[in-house]
Protein backbone atom coordinates (compact mmCIF):
# COMPACT_ATOMS: atom_id res chain seq x y z
CA UNK A 1 0.00 0.00 0.00
CA UNK A 2 2.77 2.40 0.94
CA UNK A 3 4.60 1.54 -2.30
CA UNK A 4 1.47 2.36 -4.28
CA UNK A 5 1.15 5.72 -2.55
CA UNK A 6 4.81 6.48 -3.28
CA UNK A 7 4.38 5.63 -6.96
CA UNK A 8 1.31 7.86 -7.27
CA UNK A 9 3.10 10.71 -5.51
CA UNK A 10 6.12 10.36 -7.81
CA UNK A 11 3.90 10.34 -10.91
CA UNK A 12 2.06 13.43 -9.74
CA UNK A 13 5.34 15.19 -9.01
CA UNK A 14 6.75 14.29 -12.44
CA UNK A 15 3.62 15.54 -14.17
CA UNK A 16 3.88 18.81 -12.30
CA UNK A 17 7.52 19.29 -13.24
CA UNK A 18 7.16 18.31 -16.92
CA UNK A 19 6.33 21.08 -19.43
CA UNK A 20 2.65 21.14 -20.36
CA UNK A 21 3.45 21.92 -24.02
CA UNK A 22 6.37 22.52 -26.33
CA UNK A 23 7.27 26.14 -27.01
CA UNK A 24 5.62 27.31 -30.19
CA UNK A 25 7.92 28.37 -33.03
CA UNK A 26 8.42 31.24 -33.45
CA UNK A 27 7.84 32.74 -30.02
CA UNK A 28 9.81 35.92 -30.80
CA UNK A 29 10.84 37.98 -33.86
CA UNK A 30 12.82 36.22 -36.60
CA UNK A 31 15.78 37.81 -38.41
CA UNK A 32 15.69 37.31 -42.17
CA UNK A 33 19.15 37.78 -43.73
CA UNK A 34 19.34 38.86 -47.37
CA UNK A 35 22.54 38.65 -49.43
CA UNK A 36 21.28 41.35 -51.80
CA UNK A 37 21.05 45.13 -51.60
CA UNK A 38 17.73 46.90 -51.19
CA UNK A 39 16.15 47.74 -54.53
CA UNK A 40 17.01 44.58 -56.46
CA UNK A 41 14.03 42.61 -57.77
CA UNK A 42 14.97 39.71 -55.49
CA UNK A 43 14.81 42.08 -52.53
CA UNK A 44 11.28 43.06 -53.58
CA UNK A 45 10.01 39.47 -53.52
CA UNK A 46 11.92 38.80 -50.28
CA UNK A 47 9.96 41.59 -48.61
CA UNK A 48 6.73 40.26 -50.07
CA UNK A 49 7.42 36.79 -48.60
CA UNK A 50 8.34 38.34 -45.25
CA UNK A 51 5.19 40.47 -45.02
CA UNK A 52 3.04 37.47 -45.89
CA UNK A 53 4.77 34.97 -43.57
CA UNK A 54 4.62 37.20 -40.49
CA UNK A 55 0.80 37.37 -40.52
CA UNK A 56 -0.96 36.27 -37.34
CA UNK A 57 -2.42 33.24 -39.11
CA UNK A 58 1.08 32.04 -40.08
CA UNK A 59 4.24 32.89 -38.11
CA UNK A 60 2.46 35.39 -35.89
CA UNK A 61 5.77 37.13 -35.17
CA UNK A 62 7.50 39.99 -37.02
CA UNK A 63 10.44 39.38 -39.33
CA UNK A 64 13.37 41.77 -39.25
CA UNK A 65 15.03 42.04 -42.67
CA UNK A 66 18.80 42.53 -42.57
CA UNK A 67 20.45 43.24 -45.93
CA UNK A 68 24.07 42.04 -45.99
CA UNK A 69 25.22 42.38 -49.60
CA UNK A 70 28.78 41.70 -50.62
CA UNK A 71 30.87 39.11 -52.48
CA UNK A 72 27.72 37.65 -54.05
CA UNK A 73 26.49 36.07 -50.85
CA UNK A 74 29.67 35.44 -48.87
CA UNK A 75 29.00 38.27 -46.39
CA UNK A 76 25.47 37.06 -45.68
CA UNK A 77 26.39 33.37 -45.57
CA UNK A 78 29.34 34.03 -43.26
CA UNK A 79 27.05 35.95 -40.92
CA UNK A 80 24.50 33.14 -41.06
CA UNK A 81 27.13 30.51 -40.20
CA UNK A 82 27.86 32.35 -36.95
CA UNK A 83 24.23 32.28 -35.76
CA UNK A 84 22.76 29.58 -33.52
CA UNK A 85 20.81 26.81 -35.21
CA UNK A 86 17.54 27.73 -33.52
CA UNK A 87 15.46 29.09 -36.41
CA UNK A 88 15.53 32.68 -35.23
CA UNK A 89 17.94 33.68 -37.98
CA UNK A 90 17.06 32.42 -41.45
CA UNK A 91 18.36 33.47 -44.83
CA UNK A 92 16.89 34.14 -48.23
CA UNK A 93 19.16 32.69 -50.89
CA UNK A 94 19.10 32.26 -54.61
CA UNK A 95 20.62 29.90 -57.11
CA UNK A 96 23.70 32.11 -57.34
CA UNK A 97 24.58 32.28 -53.64
CA UNK A 98 23.75 28.61 -53.09
CA UNK A 99 25.18 26.80 -56.11
CA UNK A 100 27.85 29.11 -57.55
CA UNK A 101 29.46 31.53 -55.08
CA UNK A 102 31.32 29.08 -52.80
CA UNK A 103 32.95 27.35 -55.76
CA UNK A 104 34.67 30.42 -57.17
CA UNK A 105 37.00 30.29 -54.15
CA UNK A 106 39.91 27.87 -53.91
CA UNK A 107 38.87 27.40 -50.29
CA UNK A 108 35.07 27.70 -50.27
CA UNK A 109 33.94 30.03 -47.45
CA UNK A 110 30.90 27.83 -46.83
CA UNK A 111 29.42 24.53 -47.94
CA UNK A 112 25.83 25.08 -49.08
CA UNK A 113 25.00 21.39 -48.70
CA UNK A 114 26.42 21.02 -45.18
CA UNK A 115 26.15 24.45 -43.54
CA UNK A 116 22.59 25.24 -44.57
CA UNK A 117 19.30 23.44 -45.05
CA UNK A 118 16.73 24.55 -47.59
CA UNK A 119 13.23 25.08 -46.21
CA UNK A 120 11.22 26.08 -49.31
CA UNK A 121 11.67 27.71 -52.70
CA UNK A 122 8.96 30.05 -53.88
CA UNK A 123 9.90 31.82 -57.14
CA UNK A 124 11.92 31.67 -60.32
CA UNK A 125 13.08 34.33 -62.75
CA UNK A 126 14.67 34.31 -66.20
CA UNK A 127 17.87 36.17 -67.01
CA UNK A 128 18.15 38.77 -69.77
CA UNK A 129 21.15 40.25 -71.60
CA UNK A 130 20.60 43.98 -72.16
CA UNK A 131 22.56 46.82 -73.77
CA UNK A 132 22.46 50.51 -73.03
CA UNK A 133 20.49 52.49 -75.58
CA UNK A 134 23.55 54.70 -76.19
CA UNK A 135 25.75 51.73 -77.16
CA UNK A 136 23.91 51.16 -80.43
CA UNK A 137 23.80 47.41 -79.74
CA UNK A 138 20.40 45.97 -80.63
CA UNK A 139 21.19 42.39 -81.66
CA UNK A 140 23.77 39.71 -81.00
CA UNK A 141 25.38 40.51 -84.37
CA UNK A 142 25.73 44.11 -83.19
CA UNK A 143 27.38 42.92 -79.97
CA UNK A 144 29.89 40.78 -81.87
CA UNK A 145 30.70 43.66 -84.26
CA UNK A 146 31.10 46.05 -81.30
CA UNK A 147 33.56 43.68 -79.60
CA UNK A 148 35.59 42.98 -82.75
CA UNK A 149 35.87 46.68 -83.59
CA UNK A 150 37.75 47.38 -80.35
CA UNK A 151 41.22 46.04 -79.48
CA UNK A 152 40.14 45.23 -75.94
CA UNK A 153 36.86 43.70 -76.98
CA UNK A 154 33.69 44.49 -75.02
CA UNK A 155 33.11 45.23 -71.33
CA UNK A 156 30.39 43.20 -69.61
CA UNK A 157 29.00 44.58 -66.38
CA UNK A 158 28.56 41.80 -63.81
CA UNK A 159 26.72 41.99 -60.50
CA UNK A 160 29.51 40.14 -58.70
CA UNK A 161 32.37 37.79 -59.44
CA UNK A 162 30.96 34.29 -59.75
CA UNK A 163 27.33 35.40 -60.08
CA UNK A 164 25.21 33.73 -62.81
CA UNK A 165 25.59 36.86 -64.92
CA UNK A 166 29.36 36.56 -64.69
CA UNK A 167 29.41 32.90 -65.70
CA UNK A 168 26.91 33.40 -68.50
CA UNK A 169 28.76 36.48 -69.79
CA UNK A 170 32.10 34.67 -69.84
CA UNK A 171 30.56 31.56 -71.40
CA UNK A 172 28.77 33.71 -73.97
CA UNK A 173 31.99 35.47 -74.97
CA UNK A 174 33.73 32.10 -75.30
CA UNK A 175 30.87 30.77 -77.40
CA UNK A 176 30.95 33.82 -79.70
CA UNK A 177 34.74 33.89 -79.92
CA UNK A 178 35.07 37.51 -78.79
CA UNK A 179 37.32 39.28 -76.29
CA UNK A 180 35.51 40.46 -73.17
CA UNK A 181 36.37 42.07 -69.84
CA UNK A 182 34.18 41.44 -66.81
CA UNK A 183 33.57 44.58 -64.75
CA UNK A 184 32.17 43.93 -61.22
CA UNK A 185 29.35 46.28 -60.19
CA UNK A 186 28.54 45.15 -56.63
CA UNK A 187 24.90 44.44 -57.34
CA UNK A 188 22.28 44.98 -60.00
CA UNK A 189 21.25 48.52 -58.94
CA UNK A 190 24.83 49.73 -59.44
CA UNK A 191 24.93 47.88 -62.75
CA UNK A 192 21.84 49.72 -63.96
CA UNK A 193 23.46 53.04 -63.08
CA UNK A 194 26.67 52.06 -64.89
CA UNK A 195 24.81 51.01 -68.03
CA UNK A 196 22.78 54.19 -68.27
CA UNK A 197 25.88 56.20 -67.45
CA UNK A 198 27.70 54.54 -70.39
CA UNK A 199 30.37 53.02 -68.15
CA UNK A 200 29.67 49.57 -69.65
CA UNK A 201 27.66 48.71 -72.78
CA UNK A 202 26.05 45.38 -71.79
CA UNK A 203 25.07 43.34 -68.73
CA UNK A 204 22.96 40.32 -67.77
CA UNK A 205 20.19 40.94 -65.23
CA UNK A 206 17.36 39.13 -63.57
CA UNK A 207 14.63 40.04 -66.05
CA UNK A 208 12.56 41.79 -63.41
CA UNK A 209 15.38 44.15 -62.47
CA UNK A 210 15.72 45.47 -66.03
CA UNK A 211 12.11 45.50 -67.25
CA UNK A 212 11.27 49.04 -66.17
CA UNK A 213 14.27 50.39 -68.08
CA UNK A 214 13.53 48.23 -71.11
CA UNK A 215 9.98 49.56 -71.16
CA UNK A 216 11.13 53.20 -71.05
CA UNK A 217 13.73 52.66 -73.78
CA UNK A 218 16.85 53.19 -71.68
CA UNK A 219 17.93 49.56 -72.09
CA UNK A 220 17.66 47.26 -75.10
CA UNK A 221 17.03 43.52 -74.56
CA UNK A 222 19.36 41.37 -76.68
CA UNK A 223 18.40 37.86 -75.62
CA UNK A 224 16.72 35.91 -72.84
CA UNK A 225 18.42 32.90 -71.27
CA UNK A 226 15.27 30.80 -71.61
CA UNK A 227 14.13 27.82 -73.65
CA UNK A 228 10.98 29.64 -74.87
CA UNK A 229 10.32 33.27 -75.74
CA UNK A 230 8.86 35.29 -72.88
CA UNK A 231 5.25 36.45 -73.36
CA UNK A 232 6.33 39.88 -72.11
CA UNK A 233 9.13 40.06 -74.72
CA UNK A 234 7.88 38.11 -77.75
CA UNK A 235 10.35 39.81 -80.13
CA UNK A 236 13.43 38.97 -78.04
CA UNK A 237 15.15 35.70 -79.07
CA UNK A 238 16.15 32.97 -76.65
CA UNK A 239 19.66 31.72 -75.96
CA UNK A 240 18.73 28.49 -77.71
CA UNK A 241 17.73 30.33 -80.89
CA UNK A 242 20.82 32.52 -81.02
CA UNK A 243 23.45 30.18 -79.64
CA UNK A 244 21.95 26.83 -80.68
CA UNK A 245 22.84 25.48 -77.24
CA UNK A 246 20.03 24.54 -74.81
CA UNK A 247 22.51 24.55 -71.94
CA UNK A 248 22.38 28.35 -71.90
CA UNK A 249 18.72 28.31 -70.84
CA UNK A 250 19.16 29.01 -67.12
CA UNK A 251 16.48 30.16 -64.68
CA UNK A 252 17.32 31.79 -61.35
CA UNK A 253 15.39 30.70 -58.24
CA UNK A 254 14.93 32.03 -54.73
CA UNK A 255 14.11 30.33 -51.44
CA UNK A 256 14.50 30.36 -47.67
CA UNK A 257 17.27 28.43 -45.93
CA UNK A 258 17.98 27.65 -42.30
CA UNK A 259 21.16 26.89 -40.42
CA UNK A 260 21.96 23.17 -40.62
CA UNK A 261 20.94 21.45 -37.41
CA UNK A 262 17.93 23.67 -36.73
CA UNK A 263 14.94 21.93 -35.11
CA UNK A 264 12.73 20.18 -37.69
CA UNK A 265 9.74 22.34 -36.79
CA UNK A 266 11.61 25.36 -38.17
CA UNK A 267 11.88 23.92 -41.67
CA UNK A 268 8.36 22.50 -41.45
CA UNK A 269 6.95 25.88 -40.44
CA UNK A 270 8.73 27.83 -43.19
CA UNK A 271 7.59 25.25 -45.74
CA UNK A 272 3.98 25.60 -44.53
CA UNK A 273 4.09 29.42 -44.53
CA UNK A 274 5.51 29.45 -48.05
CA UNK A 275 2.77 27.21 -49.38
CA UNK A 276 0.16 29.43 -47.71
CA UNK A 277 1.69 32.60 -49.21
CA UNK A 278 1.73 31.07 -52.68
CA UNK A 279 -2.03 30.57 -52.32
CA UNK A 280 -2.66 34.29 -51.79
CA UNK A 281 -3.36 36.71 -54.66
CA UNK A 282 -1.34 39.44 -52.90
CA UNK A 283 1.87 37.43 -52.86
CA UNK A 284 1.42 36.23 -56.44
CA UNK A 285 0.78 39.80 -57.53
CA UNK A 286 4.03 40.93 -55.87
CA UNK A 287 5.93 38.15 -57.67
CA UNK A 288 4.40 39.10 -60.99
CA UNK A 289 5.21 42.79 -60.55
CA UNK A 290 8.86 41.86 -59.96
CA UNK A 291 8.70 39.53 -62.98
CA UNK A 292 9.17 36.40 -60.91
CA UNK A 293 7.00 33.35 -61.50
CA UNK A 294 5.65 31.40 -58.51
CA UNK A 295 7.25 27.99 -58.18
CA UNK A 296 7.12 25.92 -55.02
CA UNK A 297 9.80 23.41 -54.09
CA UNK A 298 9.39 21.65 -50.76
CA UNK A 299 12.02 21.23 -48.08
CA UNK A 300 12.18 17.57 -49.08
CA UNK A 301 13.12 18.37 -52.70
CA UNK A 302 15.22 21.50 -52.07
CA UNK A 303 18.51 19.61 -51.66
CA UNK A 304 18.01 17.85 -55.00
CA UNK A 305 17.65 21.15 -56.84
CA UNK A 306 20.81 22.47 -55.18
CA UNK A 307 22.76 19.35 -56.10
CA UNK A 308 21.53 19.50 -59.73
CA UNK A 309 22.54 23.15 -60.19
CA UNK A 310 25.95 22.67 -58.59
CA UNK A 311 26.54 19.88 -61.11
CA UNK A 312 25.88 22.38 -63.92
CA UNK A 313 27.68 25.49 -62.66
CA UNK A 314 30.78 24.05 -61.03
CA UNK A 315 32.26 22.64 -64.27
CA UNK A 316 31.72 26.03 -65.95
CA UNK A 317 33.56 27.76 -63.11
CA UNK A 318 36.50 25.39 -63.54
CA UNK A 319 36.44 25.56 -67.35
CA UNK A 320 36.47 29.34 -67.39
CA UNK A 321 39.04 29.58 -64.59
CA UNK A 322 36.87 31.99 -62.62
CA UNK A 323 38.22 32.66 -59.16
CA UNK A 324 37.61 35.24 -56.45
CA UNK A 325 40.81 34.48 -54.47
Amino acid sequence: MKATHLLLAFAASAAFLAPTHAERYPSKPVTLVSPLPAGASTDVVTRAWMHCAQRDSLAGQPFVLVNKPGANGVVAASFMKQQPADGYTVMVAGMSQTTITPYVFKKPPYDPEKDFEGAAMFAVSPLTLVASAQSGIKTMDDLVAYAKARPGGIDFGIGAIGAPGHLLSAALAAKLGIKATMVPMNGEPNGLTALMGEQVPVMIFLTGSATQYIDNGKLVPILNFTDKRLPTMPAVPTAGEVLHDPGFARTAWIGITTKAGSPPEVTQSIDRWTQACLDTPEFNRALKQALFAPQYVSAKDYAGVVKRDIAFWRPWIERLGITND
